[in-house]
């Protein structure tokens, strides 16, 4: 009974340990989420922006040397898969095949136009989105790529105003922590 304790206590600190490493990460995602729709749909008008949350978080996700490359690959993934799934939903509809076949000519145009694994992921994920959330001709492709451009800014704006982590020691020896920051 002892030793079963003694390993939920540990099991329990590692897991507020871990989650305390990443709470800088999960709180940039958050404010870059709702920022990201704020921007979308208070001040430009889209009714449902949804992209622009998705491309915001998953900005966050590349890391420091990557970021502006690997958002540029995802607006443009965006773009090729809204622009296919647009294309494709309005005149064949939405279901099963036509998700598979949108997912298909979208990761195919990205790898013919020479696109990498984000470009090609990102076309597919998109093509999905529009497939499955969108009703054709309901909201504009450029709206929905409009709402990309919008989230991969929100997130590297946030990235650039809230550090990733702050060094432990850099607080306690110069009182701001600003020393020893990396995003």
């Amino acid at each position: 009974m002892l030793e079963t304790r003694s390993h939920l206590r540990d099991e329990l600190m590692r897991r507020l340990s871990r989650w305390r490493s990443t709470a800088v990460p999960i709180v940039q995602a958050a404010l870059a989420a709702g920022l990201a729709w704020l921007v979308a749909g208070h001040i430009v008008g889209h009714r449902a922006p949804f992209f622009a949350p998705v491309a915001a978080v998953v900005c966050l996700g590349m890391t420091l040397g990557q970021r502006l490359r690997r958002t540029i690959e995802l607006i443009v993934g965006v773009g090729l898969g809204v622009g296919v799934g647009d294309l494709l939903i309005s005149a064949i509809g939405t279901g099963p095949w036509q998700i598979a076949l949108v997912v298909a000519l979208a990761m195919s145009v990205a790898v013919l136009l020479d696109g990498g694994a984000v470009i090609t992921g990102q076309a597919a994920v998109s093509a999905i989105l529009v497939a499955t959330l969108c009703l054709p001709g309901a909201t504009s492709g450029v709206s929905r790529l409009v709402d990309g451009l919008i989230g991969g800014a929100t997130g590297l704006l946030v990235v650039g105003l809230f550090r990733r982590s702050v060094s432990a020691s850099a607080v306690l020896v110069t009182g701001t922590g600003n020393q020893g920051a990396s995003s």
